[in-house]
């Protein structure tokens, strides 16, 4: 019974379990699987399962920062760029009207007086600056004046930037220069035209305006808001990415500093129980176990003094097969306590040890796969909470399942080392048990994970994880 109670005392049993996200069958996944898949997707993994629900929140919050910075970028200069545009087509339009007004339009032919006051009007209020060609068209396509003389009189299809001005509107837009009424203006390089209609005194369109000014002070302007606006953008994201990765690696480093804390703690935990296990082992061993080989042989050496017929030889000898029974136990349970040392062997031969010792105990076929892993990727601590996890799960197995075959596997994953039991019993039918409560806490304070999941009828698979160092 004290023997059990140790080993109550230490028992963390309790697996951590999943199904392989890989395989439809719901098998452990294995190095051999994680070799397949490419280096970077599996770093990549590693990196995102390990900065927790903050980091990958923080995370997306940079990225969708970084996608609105990029629309505003460019949807802001678009709507400059507009506003400008329809800034200089209302004061077009203004000018056209005022022109209209003064009863300039319509015009007379070259050299009447109307056409030289509209001439001067003109080169007055709106040709010179960034404007490079004035045009007034009639609503049949001729041109009815315009400040270069060669196209005065001459009729041309509109374009339709122009037969949209003519529904009412100030309409403008990049200046197609193969079109023969652009002829002359090819060496002036891109133009925007703008387009203004005329009415009469009813209303009535009677011509268009058609003013061509250089694009290049537009796009100085332009250029200047998109330095000024990317700047800003840039210089926002920049302080928002700092401020988050400075969060973020506090964050981790609490994390890591806490986690390293439990491993002190947890490691010195498990030096003390194993201290206490190797004590009680020796006490049983030498205060208890040696005496009953003293007892037992004093049993036997009064009964072979005794006569066959005595009575008190047929006593001595029930005496002798009781204490030989209480010996037998006494091994059994100082052979399960001194499986507490198991770690002390390494990772993977403890894990054989624990096999063995269950195929040897029980009719239960258990098999062993072990994969390629670091062993000095973990801490010592972290290596007995997975022969503990592992031991716990075998257990359950032998316990509740109804198993007959398990198969325990140990490899090293994206996420860190591995342990995986799987067995073909009933599967889960409760509720976890205080053991694997505890060994989940105690896997989740060192940063590793543990699940179980069961499916009625076709088994139970337990797999524990603890992150390697280069992970945490």
């Amino acid at each position: 019974m004290l023997a059990r109670a140790a080993m109550a005392e230490q028992a963390w049993a309790a697996t951590h379990l999943l199904v392989c996200p890989k395989c439809e069958t719901g098998s452990v996944t294995t190095e051999s699987a994680s070799r397949q898949q490419p280096r970077m997707l599996s770093a990549a993994g590693s990196e995102w399962a390990e900065i927790g629900p903050f980091g990958r929140a923080a995370f997306a919050g940079v990225v969708l920062s970084l996608v609105v910075a990029v629309v505003l970028g460019v949807w802001i200069p678009r709507q400059v760029r507009l506003h400008l545009l329809e800034a200089r087509a209302e004061l077009i339009a203004n000018i056209a009207d005022e022109i209209a007004t003064q009863g300039l339009v319509p015009v007379g032919p070259p050299a009447s007086e109307s056409f030289e006051r509209l001439r001067e009007e003109i080169e007055l209020s709106l040709l010179g600056g960034e404007t490079v060609r004035v045009k007034l068209w009639t609503i049949d396509g001729t041109v009815a004046y315009s400040d270069d003389p060669r196209l005065v009189g001459r009729t041309f299809e509109l374009t339709p930037t122009a037969e949209a001005a003519l529904e009412g509107s100030p309409a403008f837009s990049v200046s197609d220069l193969s079109e023969p009424a652009h002829a002359s203006e090819r060496p002036l390089g891109q133009l925007i035209e703008f387009f203004v209609p005329v009415h009469d005194e009813t209303g009535v369109p009677v011509g268009l305006f058609e003013v061509e000014q250089s694009v290049d002070a537009l796009d100085d302007t332009l250029g200047r808001v998109r330095r000024n606006v990317w700047l800003a953008i840039g210089t926002g994201i920049g302080l928002l990415g700092v401020f988050m990765a400075s969060v973020t690696v506090a964050s981790g480093r609490a994390i890591n500093r806490r986690r390293r804390q439990a491993e002190r703690l947890l490691g010195s935990l498990f030096n003390a129980q194993e201290e206490e296990r190797k004590r009680i082992v020796g006490a049983l061993h030498d205060d208890i176990g040696q005496p009953l080989f003293r007892l037992l042989y004093g049993l036997e050496g009064s009964r072979a003094k005794l006569a066959a017929g005595d009575p008190v030889r047929s006593e001595l000898e029930r005496l002798s097969d009781l204490t030989r029974d209480i010996d037998r136990t006494l091994r059994v349970e100082l052979n399960m306590l001194h499986r507490g040392i198991d770690e002390d062997l390494g990772l993977g031969a403890a894990l054989e040890r624990i096999i063995e010792t269950t195929r040897a105990e029980t009719d239960l076929d258990v098999t062993l796969d072990i994969g390629d892993f670091d062993a000095s990727s973990i801490s010592q601590a972290g290596k007995v909470a997975l022969l503990h996890a592992a031991r716990e799960a075998i257990t359950n197995a032998r316990k509740h399942a109804s198993a007959t075959h398990v198969v325990v596997t140990l490899a090293q994953t994206s996420q860190g080392v591995t342990v995986a039991v799987r067995d073909d019993g009933v599967g889960v039918r409760s509720a976890e048990g205080l053991g694997l409560v505890t060994t989940r806490e105690r896997l989740e304070a060192m940063g590793g994970t543990i699940r179980v999941i069961g499916n009625k009828g076709r088994g139970t698979l337990f797999q524990a994880t603890i992150p390697t160092t280069g992970t945490a």
